[in-house]
């Protein structure tokens, strides 16, 4: 247990937040065993670990949506048992998800006031106090929001602004921040965390989850580790290194880098030749060969991966694969020519989020199962399990929903539906998006090992260093065009030069 300090009770100031043997089970399931964590006032604390470690876990037991099994939470040294999000948000815990639940067609400050709306003294609403009360809130902390706007017309990032704005509104003095920059470009990114500053100078406690390493250095004062439902680690940020760190949460060294398989030799397995209204342009692969796409918000990265896939009307696309040529107007097409496209947005276009996890990673392939009519169930699990296995899938079951696993072990699925599709060209958008260091490492590896198989790649992705590890070659795009193309070995300059980034955490296209 670490030591309480300050003084008020006893000479000694308890604590704001501390959790003592924090036990929880669901059913046969042991997702947290015997956390123990202390946080003080004025402190961002990163909370981080590996996807199943048990970081969403603790985070809902100290936001009230879970009772813990074991153990006892306190606050300012009294002990607590929330009964219920709204009895936590008594207490002053807020939270801001990394899953969006405001409501677009409320104006900001409907969403930043719901269910807490003022009112006049006949009873109405009182839109204007409610307005002005939402702009104090906003210049508070700097949040360039207007009211009276529809959340609907906002951009992702903004719409999450609000989320923020609604949880400072509930007066916290324990804010938790549920990977909040997964969906920022490099500029919100930072005025986000000028805000935490400025909570932080205020008193408030903010625990930071994220599977961003750099993040925990950049803003952190102290790190917990969590890694298969128990504590690791809880130290000052200063006496750990990015290796030490990733050490902890994975329980063995990463390599920051494999050396890439030598593409195939012989003239290009894939040549696309796409049209549309705003680009023409001839892409050409050959087998085993990683090729990057880099570029800006707006670039046309994500256009072009969903134009090859067959998912943008209006475009056309023909596709030489292995000398056999196909037109490329629907999915179905692509799907036939062996095209698999691993989307950015695994919510709402990659799963199906209330079917379970084994349907879901067969969902492309069942024609392979079924035999008059009938799936086989025993072969289809095994061919899942072969996979999933192999990408470090942790899920309770395969018939547990998919919603219910964490974001990279969803992440996962929908890698492993790919890989059962058995790709003669692999796009992957975004493919490590929201997964902790572990899992990347495992995508990593799988991406590589599917390139030494002659599996052609084309790869798009924020990270300009996951661009520059990973691609034999890299394509610059601009307004829907290549406009430069870069060797194997280029270097972060190199694409600041063709235009591609301001700097090496690029906003998705």
């Amino acid at each position: 247990m670490e030591a309480q300090v300050g003084g008020t009770r006893g000479g000694v100031t308890p604590p704001l937040f501390e959790a003592r043997g924090i036990g929880k089970h669901f059913g046969a399931v042991v997702s947290l065993d015997g956390v123990d964590l202390v946080a003080h006032a004025g402190e961002v604390h990163a909370l981080t670990g590996a996807n199943g470690a048990g970081k969403s876990t603790f985070m809902n037991l100290v936001a009230g949506v879970y009772a813990p099994s074991a153990g006892e939470l306190l606050i300012d040294g009294t002990p607590v048992r929330f009964g219920s999000p709204r009895a936590a948000r008594d207490a002053g815990v807020s939270v801001v998800y990394q899953e969006l639940t405001v409501l677009p067609e409320l104006t900001v400050a409907e969403n930043v006031f719901l269910a807490r709306e003022p009112r006049t003294r006949f009873g109405g609403l009182d839109r204007r106090a409610m307005n002005d009360a939402t702009a104090r809130l906003l210049a508070e902390f700097g949040l360039a929001l207007d009211p009276r706007r529809r959340v609907g017309d906002l951009s992702v990032a903004t719409q999450q602004l609000v989320e923020l704005a609604r949880a400072l509104s509930l007066s916290a003095r324990l804010l938790i921040l549920d990977e909040p920059t997964a969906v920022l470009s490099p500029a919100e990114r930072d005025g986000l965390f000028r805000i935490v500053a400025a909570l932080k100078e205020k008193g408030l406690l903010v625990f930071f989850v994220t599977h961003r390493l750099d993040e925990v250095f950049d803003l952190a004062d102290r790190v917990t580790v969590l890694r298969n439902g128990r504590k690791v680690v809880t130290a000052p940020v200063g006496e750990l290194d990015h290796a030490a760190l990733v050490r902890h949460m994975v329980g063995h060294d990463v390599a920051e880098r494999a050396p890439l398989p030598q593409p195939s030799a012989r003239a290009p397995t894939v040549r696309i030749e796409h049209r549309s209204p705003n680009a023409n342009g001839v892409l050409q692969l050959r087998g085993g060969e990683i090729v990057g796409l880099a570029g800006l918000v707006g670039s046309g990265r994500t256009r072009l991966a969903r134009r090859i896939a067959g998912l943008e009307r209006g475009a056309e696309v023909d596709v030489e694969v292995d000398g056999t040529r196909l037109a490329i107007r629907t999915p179905g097409d692509a799907i036939d020519a062996g095209i698999v496209y691993l989307t950015e947005d695994r919510k709402r276009d990659g799963l199906f989020v209330a079917l379970p996890v084994l349907h879901n990673a067969t969902a492309s392939t069942l024609g392979r199962y079924t035999r008059a009519g009938f799936i086989d169930g025993g072969a289809e699990r095994r061919s899942a399990s072969e996979v999933l296995d192999r990408l470090g899938l942790v899920a309770r079951s395969f018939a547990a929903p998919v919603r219910e696993l964490s974001g990279g072990n969803q992440q996962k699925v929908m890698f492993g539906r790919a890989l059962l599709g058995r790709p003669r060209l692999l796009i992957c958008d975004e493919p490590t998006r929201g997964v902790d260091v572990g899992a990347r490492d495992e995508i990593y590896r799988t991406l590589l090992d599917l390139a030494a198989a002659g599996v052609p790649i084309i790869l798009v992705s924020s990270e300009l260093k996951e661009l520059l590890m990973l691609s034999h070659r890299l394509l610059v795009m601009r307004d829907g065009a290549v406009v430069a193309e870069l060797p194997g070995g280029a270097t972060e300059q190199q694409v600041l030069l063709a235009g591609a980034a301001v700097n090496s955490a690029m906003p998705a296209a």
